[in-house]
């Protein structure tokens, strides 16, 4: 097997030149060519077990999220992955499922692989068993107070949907969330709602969905209760995926949307790099909820003897889509 000495031989340059090319440092574009052909032509494998061990400084970071059956997971992996790779690290991505053995297990493999640092999206208590003196940042939840967290402003996001439902002439508000009351983005979403629509005299209920189960028996009774009431309704559900489930459950029962019912979700999936979802959105930036996290826990890396804990709030905003009437 080849080594940098070889290299360096190969190409007629020195090892250090070697070294800095493969640092991703300035050399001179003749040596930079000539190293490249010569890595080519010797097979040659970088030993990052070796430089690491000489070094003390690794080029993994582990990326926990609980899933990435969806389009906010799979787009925030993308942009991670984009911003640590500008920064020359290499994402381990771990899928928990929300399981506490499975993060549990992720974490101990950092530890015991010396990794440089955590990023995580997890809606139970990784936090609580990691050592504090491991460089993470926590996306969206974060209990311990040891760790910075990164996070949409929820409550603002409730706030933002109130009004624009405000805006359209509705004569009943419904926040409908998950049946999961420790979940701090949902009861940010709904408190942001709640408080925009009683400091404006907005008459509005509270309505829980279990979005796993498709629960058909609540959605019916808000069915009914819309269909013979001629009243106009404006829902903000906690997610997207609630959104979905509701616009065509209602389409299928008769009722039209938005004349009869607007509704308006969190998240605003892209499916696609260039194709939203139709639905009306909160629409979360996760390129700077990545970009954001990703520089934290850089600076974090860096200078792990002076870790500020932080706490990032990014900006969302409304995306109109079919689901609202136009103003």
């Amino acid at each position: 097997m080849s080594n940098m000495k070889d290299v360096a031989r190969e190409a007629n340059v020195s090892v250090a030149t070697v070294s800095n090319f493969l640092n991703g440092k300035k050399v001179r574009p003749k040596a930079a060519k000539d190293i490249d052909l010569a890595i080519k032509k010797l097979n040659y494998v970088r030993n990052n077990t070796a430089r690491f061990l000489k070094t003390q400084r690794s080029a993994f970071v582990v990326f926990v999220v609980p899933s990435v059956w969806s389009p906010f997971f799979s787009e925030l992996t993308f942009w991670v992955q984009k911003y640590l790779d500008n920064l020359g690290y290499k994402m381990v991505l771990c899928v928990s499922e929300n399981d506490y053995q499975k993060e549990k297990s992720y974490v101990t493999m950092a530890e015991e692989q010396r990794v440089a640092g955590i990023l995580s999206i997890s809606y139970s208590d990784l936090t609580s068993h990691v050592h504090s003196d491991i460089p993470l940042v926590s996306i969206e939840k974060e209990s311990t107070g040891q760790f910075s967290l990164v996070s949409s402003d929820n409550y603002e996001g409730g706030k933002i949907a109130a009004k624009e439902l405000s805006e359209r002439n509705i004569d009943k508000y419904i926040f409908i969330g998950s049946a999961n009351h420790s979940s701090v983005e949902m009861n940010a979403r709904k408190a942001g709602f709640i408080d925009y629509c009683n400091n404006h005299g907005l008459k509005f209920e509270i309505a829980e969905v279990d979005s796993r189960k498709n629960d058909k028996k609540k959605i019916k009774n808000l069915i009914d209760e819309i269909s013979n009431n001629g009243k106009k309704y404006g829902i903000f559900a906690h997610t997207d995926e609630i959104a979905l489930i509701l616009t065509q459950e209602f389409q299928d029962a008769g009722l039209k949307i938005p004349e009869d019912v607007q509704i308006i979700g969190f998240d605003g999936w892209k499916l696609t790099p260039d194709t939203h979802l139709t639905i009306s959105s909160i629409r979360q930036n996760i390129e700077e909820i990545a970009k954001t996290a990703v520089e934290q826990l850089h600076k974090e890396m860096e200078d792990p003897d002076h870790r500020e804990i932080s706490r990032l709030m990014i900006p969302v905003a409304f995306r109109a889509g079919d689901t609202t009437e136009n103003k």
